[in-house]
This record gives C-alpha cells, sequence and structure tokens, in this order.
C-alpha cells in the first residue's frame, strides 16, 4: 500500500470533528483502539504506520471528512447534499 500523507494528529482532528470515540473510528477501520492511539500519538514508525493511517483514512472519508495538506494540514466536513459541482457537470449530467 502507498504511504499515506495523511498524519496522526489530522486523524484526531478528524476523529474530534465528527464525534467519534477512538472504539468507533476503530471498528470501522478494522483496528484496535490501542492502534488507532498510537497512529494519532504518533509514536510509531511512520512508515509501518503507513497503511494503519490509510485505513483510518478511507473510513473518515467515508464519513464526510476532507483532509487538506495545502500550505497547512488539516481536516473539515464536507455538505452532506451538496449534489454535483460545477467542475463534475459534462453533457450526460447537465440537466
Amino acid at each position: 500500500m502507498a504511504h499515506s500523507w495523511v498524519n496522526g494528529r489530522q486523524i484526531k482532528a478528524a476523529r474530534a470533528l465528527i464525534g467519534w470515540r477512538r472504539q468507533q473510528l476503530a471498528e470501522l477501520a478494522g483496528m484496535s483502539a490501542d492502534a488507532v492511539k498510537v497512529v494519532e500519538s504518533e509514536l510509531g514508525d511512520g512508515e509501518a504506520l503507513a497503511e494503519a493511517r490509510e485505513r483510518l483514512r478511507q473510513a473518515l472519508v467515508a464519513a464526510g471528512v476532507e483532509f487538506l495538506n495545502g500550505g497547512a494540514p488539516g481536516v473539515r466536513l464536507l455538505p452532506r447534499d451538496e449534489g454535483l459541482r460545477p467542475e463534475d457537470l459534462n453533457a450526460s449530467n447537465d440537466g
């Protein structure tokens, strides 16, 4: 699996933003709450934790979190029912 660019602080912030307990995120990502704690604390080997970070990222993205890594890493919630974005419009879906 490719190296995940999301860091532990972003995962912890995303979890707090959507109001999930560590155990809830762990279950959705298929890992233990202790593993989530290690990832969030960034105490382990970065490369060794890349797969765990990616699994956590995927669970949080599925819940509507967007990870930002432009000028400064961050997270935000995406609107739930925004429909198609203008940049996604094309001849087949422009009704």
